[in-house]
Parts: C-alpha cells; structure tokens; sequence
C-alpha cells in the first residue's frame, strides 16, 4: 500500500478513534448533570475536548505549513493543552467508575451467594435438630377426631379438662390432645424447612459467586508488580490507579493518530499514483532530424565549392 493511501486510511481510523474516545468523555459527563440540562452540557462539553485533543495539533501544524499568523498557531496548541488535561481527568473518571461498579456489582453477587450458603446450611442444622415426626396429615386426623367427641365441646377445646357439673374430668384426654397439638406444630415447622432448604438448595445451584474482571487484572498485575502472589489491598489499590491512569492515557493517544496522517498528507492535497520502487526506465532514442536547407544556402554552399576548384 502507498503511503499517500496509508494517510487516508489513517485520517479515517484517526476520526473513528476520536469519536470512540469522544463517546466515553460525553457519557461520563452526562453522568455529572444533576439534570438534563447540566447532563448535555457536560456531555457536550467534554465531548468536544476528545476532537479538540485530535485535531489541535493538526490545527497547529496546518497553520505553520500555511504561513498564517503564530497567533494561530499558539492558540491552537493552547487548546489542545488544555484539553489534554479535560479528557484524561475524565477518562480516569470514566475508567474508575467503570472498574469501582464491576468490582462492586462482583462482591455484592459474591455476599448474596454467601448469605444463600450461610441460610441453607443454618436451615439443615435447625432440621437436623427437629426430632422426626409423622406427616402432618396424620396428627391433623388424630386431633379431627378427638375434636368430634362430645365432651371435647363441653371442656371449651380442652381449655377447661374439668368442666363443673360434668361428674367427671377429662384430663387425660386433655393431655393427648395438646400432646398432638405440639406434635402438629413440629411436623409443620419440619416440612416448612424442608421446602425453605429446597428452595435454598436451588437458588444455591443456579448461582456462584461473583467475579470481577477488573478485580482479577488487577490482582494480577500487583502480583507482578510486587512479585507476591497475595499483594495487600494497599498495593491491590496502588495498582488499580496505576491501570486507570494508563488506560486514561491510552484513550487520550488516539487522537493523535490525526495528526500523523495529516503529516503523510501530500503538500497539494492530492494522492499521487505509485510507482514501483524497482522501476527501470528505459531511455528514449530519437530519430534523427532532417535539416531544412533553403535555396540561399544552397547558393553560397555552390559558390564555396566553385573557389576550392578554381
């Protein structure tokens, strides 16, 4: 490929990477506004930096290569430096946020798994602690028919086991009862954990704990950074502002890419065919021409003649 088309092709990556870069800056001041108004603003306005960082040099040096005034030529590097400093406040804003959420949305699925593993296993011992019953059904037809008799009506529900004026007392009877009662009570408190720890247990299988790629990079490089394969949170920290700040920077270079491509750009404008390096170039042979003589030259060419005979 020509370098002349290698500078087109760059002035079109140089526009997508500032309009990429500008995109990040845009969202991050939206963001900020505390309204829609103060939202677009923002947007905007930072927005606008991302092109005045990729197109301040080219600005400059467009400038110098016309012969316009330094004024220009100042002003436009002014710009850019300020600019400069505008969008990689904002992508170091843009990538902490965007590190902090994956990293907090990580620890948060990582409690909500724990505290699930931390219920059931809490559930299987309360369980485990319940003495074995009989089904529920079963207690509950014991205690129908205890409560069909007669003079179950007549102790209020075995509230009053020795009703007055009855001739006798039904304490005994009593007693079975609210011996089923407690037993109903325990079958029921046995088959409501049951069905808690199934629904633990499958929540539990569908879900793990969480993961956060930003967390996991960073790990990484302080491992490497301080050759600890368990570095501290305070180089854990050290290191995800180090990665920000990087990749911040990296976000910012991509508007440079313009200015390289206006740099290759033919001085005309034009793109020029190319030729190929090992080009032999073969000279051109002309024809010899064939000399016009007029008559008044033939006449004193003649007379010459005449004098060297003579």
């Amino acid at each position: 490929m020509h370098i002349d088309t290698m500078a087109k092709r760059a002035k079109q990556v140089g526009f997508v990477a500032t309009a990429i870069t500008s995109a990040v800056t845009a969202r991050f001041g939206w963001l900020q506004g505390e309204d829609v108004i103060t939202s677009i603003v923002y947007a905007v306005g930072l927005g606008l930096a991302s092109f005045m960082v990729g197109y301040g040099l080219v600005f400059a040096w467009e400038s110098r290569k016309r012969n316009m005034p330094y004024g220009v030529t100042i002003a436009s590097v002014a710009i850019f430096a300020i600019a400069v400093i505008v969008e990689v406040l904002s992508h170091v804003g843009a990538n902490a946020s965007a590190r902090s959420h994956d990293m907090a949305r990580a620890t948060e699925q990582t409690n909500a798994y724990a505290d699930t593993r931390n219920q059931l296993d809490q559930a299987r011992a309360d369980l485990a602690a319940i003495r074995p019953t009989r089904a529920p059904a079963a207690v509950s037809a014991d205690m129908a028919r205890i409560e069909g008799a007669k003079w179950f009506s007549n102790t209020s529900g075995c509230t009053n086991p020795n009703p007055a004026g009855s001739g006798r007392g039904y304490g005994n009877s009593c007693n079975k009862y609210n011996v089923l009662k407690g037993e109903l009570a325990t079958a029921q408190n046995r088959m409501a954990l049951a069905a808690k720890i199934d629904q633990l247990a499958g929540t539990s299988a569908t879900s793990s704990a969480g993961h956060s790629v930003a967390l996991a990079q960073t790990k990484a490089v302080a491992s490497y950074a301080t050759w600890n394969t368990n570095p501290g949170a305070d180089d854990q920290a050290k290191t995800n502002m180090a990665i920000t700040l990087i990749l911040a920077l990296y976000f910012v270079s991509l508007g440079l890419v313009n200015l390289v491509a206006q740099a290759f750009d033919p001085e005309d404008g034009t793109t020029t065919a190319a030729q190929p390096s090992a080009e032999i170039v073969r000279p051109q042979f002309r024809k010899p021409s064939t000399p016009v003589v007029d008559d008044l030259s033939w006449a004193k060419a003649i007379e010459q003649a005449q004098r060297k005979i003579a």
